[in-house]
């Protein structure tokens, strides 16, 4: 039987390099397709990649041993097995990275970033295609532990250790399973505990980032921030005001830098995006950079309760009526010290006397 493949239009150089072609693939899809993060039709479709990917490993280990053999019409297709491995660890690790980006900009959560986008590159190496189905189980139980460290958190509706933990319980559990499937009839038990020793070391490895920070606080994320001079709620929405940019600072929505006059207050305005029926309890934090030690101070620490279900975000906004000049940042981060997002600015004595001129934009 002819190969199905051969009689689509598809470019010699992308027959050449379909692993990277499909893998490329998933990401793009992932790009174009992906909105909110607790969309249940984007979670439906992860999970499904999910069981596929446990699906493709069972059968290319049964393939492998001589447990299973593709029929005639089955066959053509699986010899693209390996290509369909790559397009939905594709799909999933792009999803990962472009949710995981969204969730936080703070410089701690890149360590956790940069694991996810070497996971993704380390799939395409040569090496990894033939990889033992230990290695395959781990970056499986990467794969698993990833989606559930967000999935969990949507379901119950509020962030916390014991909830990080019980989504790690839960991928273990499935890892778990996964490595009984994948056992040899006959083996004795141990061969399933090696089988699933990697996996419990990348589970290991995401516990002990957790435990230092490293983890952005998915799902959350902070979709707009910004310092003004004055935030006004006004009905359903809010009035911020900003000094009027420099010529050559068009782009400038917001007022940073701050020119300060006697009786000005700072006010920090935030659109954080939590899923519907979320609730969570977040601390703003205000320091100043002392410029002799370089080292930044708390000067205050502003608690906002947020509420999810809202497109564009739950507002908050936090004022500071007493600052000096120099250096500033407010950090948004969680009850337990998870940054999710952090703005630094300047504040600069204004010496003028004249009426100012003020640009409002709403939101």
């Amino acid at each position: 039987m002819s190969d199905p493949l051969e009689r689509l239009p598809i470019p010699a150089f992308l027959r050449r390099h379909s692993s990277v072609a499909t893998f490329l693939g998933g990401f793009l899809f992932d790009l174009a397709t992906m909105q909110r993060i607790d969309a249940w039709m984007d979670l439906a479709l992860q999970m499904l990649y999910l069981v596929a990917l446990a699906a493709l490993l069972v059968g290319q280990q049964r393939h492998e041993t001589g447990r299973w053999i593709p029929s005639e019409r089955v066959s053509p297709w699986w010899a693209y097995n390996v290509e369909a491995l790559h397009f939905l660890y594709g799909a999933l690790l792009s999803a990962y990275v472009v949710l995981y980006v969204r969730s936080s900009t703070g410089s701690r959560s890149v360590v956790f970033l940069v694991l996810l986008v070497g996971v993704m590159i380390v799939n395409e190496i040569p090496l990894a295609r033939r990889a033992s189905h230990r290695l395959r189980l781990g970056l499986f139980g990467f794969c698993v532990a990833s989606f559930l460290i967000y999935f969990v958190p949507i379901v119950i509706g509020r962030l916390g250790a014991w909830v990080f933990m019980l989504s790690l319980a839960i991928a273990a559990g499935v890892v778990w399973l996964l490595a009984t499937l994948l056992r040899t009839p006959g083996a004795p038990r141990a061969d399933r505990i090696r089988l699933f020793t990697p996996a419990l070391g990348v589970l290991a490895l995401i516990a002990a980032l957790y435990t230092l920070k490293l983890i952005p606080p998915i799902p959350l994320s902070v979709q707009f921030q910004g310092i003004y001079h004055d935030v006004r709620r006004e009905g359903n929405a809010f009035t911020l005001v900003y000094s009027r940019p420099t010529g050559w600072m068009l782009w400038r929505r917001d007022s940073r830098p701050f020119a300060r006059r006697n009786g000005d207050r700072l006010h920090y305005f935030a659109r954080v995006f939590a899923p519907a029926g979320f609730s969570q309890q977040l601390v703003l934090k205000w320091e100043v950079l002392d410029p002799r030690t370089r080292a930044w101070s708390i000067t205050d620490r502003i608690p906002l309760s947020i509420t999810g279900g809202r497109a564009e975000g739950f507002r908050g906004t936090a004022v500071k009526a007493n600052f000096s000049a120099g250096t500033w940042r407010v950090t948004a981060e969680t009850d337990d010290a998870r940054a999710l997002a952090t703005i630094v600015f300047r504040v600069e004595d204004d010496g003028g006397q004249g009426e100012r001129s003020w640009h409002v934009r709403r939101s």
